[in-house]
């Protein structure tokens, strides 16, 4: 009797270790975790063009001979400095002539007023006087502009680049002599997609990247935005400007601007827990009895291997990032 016993209890233990190992054999393993609260940071790249803050071709408005170029190729040039000096010989002669002129009639006309005020000169000769000396004086100041016009001075302060005439050259109007360019403050411009229109505008700031042998980044602030999308490639204009305090970035570089649109804190999950159906999102979700729930969500956000949710669970959810491709709803699970 004991033996037959022995014998029946011990084939139950078997079987029931046997179910047991095939149970857990069978049994789908994921893993899951629950969404976490965190900082996310919408960022728009893009690739830029380094523009000079200004830049003005130094030309002339006269035809004359160079008697002197007085900068230096690729040096600073101050504003209203000197730069050329262009052949003044026969203006400076009229100009001593005209000067001495002037200088008689002034003195005449001096004598005349002594005169007219003691009655002794008539009212016809002073106003002959006066009228000389200000045609005199208005000569005068036609040549000092002349002479002027023979000397060009740097508009404002910046760089010059090389020189494409010597002295002794006979320069026209429009001819090129060198360039100057503003480089203290850069222009940084970029097109922007259409779709990001509402979240830009001209107090919006960047950050630029510059991949030189030493990476350089600086901050600047958008300034203007064009007002017209274009129809064929969709994006808008945009420019912005920086600080170039070591003069190491330079027209024409390409850069990378980095433009932040959102910062906000958010629910957000694995993004290898979102898969699509139709384009639609979901999730699957773990309940206290192992049980694999299908939840419809709305997603934002996606950084650094997280996806923000808008909508569809909570922080108490237990959310499913590996394993989803060997469940479905229904699925009884062991999450690890």
């Amino acid at each position: 009797m004991n033996f037959f016993f022995s014998f029946f209890l011990a084939v139950s233990l078997i079987l029931n270790f046997s179910n047991t190992f095939s149970k857990n054999l069978n049994q789908i393993v994921v893993s899951a975790k629950q969404p976490v609260k965190k900082d996310l940071i919408d960022i728009l790249e893009l690739p830029g063009t380094v523009l000079a803050n200004e830049s003005v071709q130094i030309t002339t408005v006269v035809s004359e001979k160079i008697k002197k170029i007085l900068f230096e190729e690729g040096k600073f040039a101050k504003k209203n400095q000197l730069l050329v000096e262009l052949q003044d010989d026969e203006e400076q002669a009229i100009y001593k002539q005209v000067k001495a002129e002037f200088e008689e009639a002034k003195i005449n006309y001096e004598r005349a007023l002594k005169l007219s005020e003691k009655g002794n000169i008539s009212q016809s000769i002073l106003d002959n006087r006066l009228m000389l000396k200000k045609k005199l004086s208005a000569k005068v100041q036609e040549i000092e502009a002349k002479i002027e016009d023979l000397k060009i001075k740097a508009p404002f302060n910046g760089f010059t680049s090389s020189r494409n005439f010597s002295e002794g050259a006979l320069v026209k109007p429009g001819d090129i002599i060198t360039n100057l360019y503003d480089l203290k403050k850069l222009k940084i411009e970029a097109y922007v997609p259409e779709i990001f229109s509402g979240k830009i505008d001209n107090k919006t700031n960047f950050e630029v990247k510059v991949n030189l042998k030493n990476t350089i980044k600086t901050k600047g602030m958008i300034y203007v935005i064009e007002p017209l999308v274009n129809e064929t490639t969709r994006t808008f204009r945009i420019i912005g400007k920086i600080e170039n305090l070591k003069n190491n970035i330079k027209p024409g570089m390409m850069v990378t601007l980095k433009i932040i649109l959102d910062k906000k804190n958010a629910l957000v999950v694995s993004e290898g827990a979102v898969f699509n159906k139709d384009d639609i999102s979901y999730v699957y979700t773990v309940d206290k009895k192992n049980i694999i729930n299908l939840k419809r969500v709305e997603i934002g956000l996606r950084n650094n291997g997280m996806v923000e949710v808008t909508k569809g669970i909570s922080v108490e959810d237990l959310v499913v990032y590996e394993g989803i491709n060997k469940i479905n709803m229904g699925s009884v699970v062991k999450v690890k």
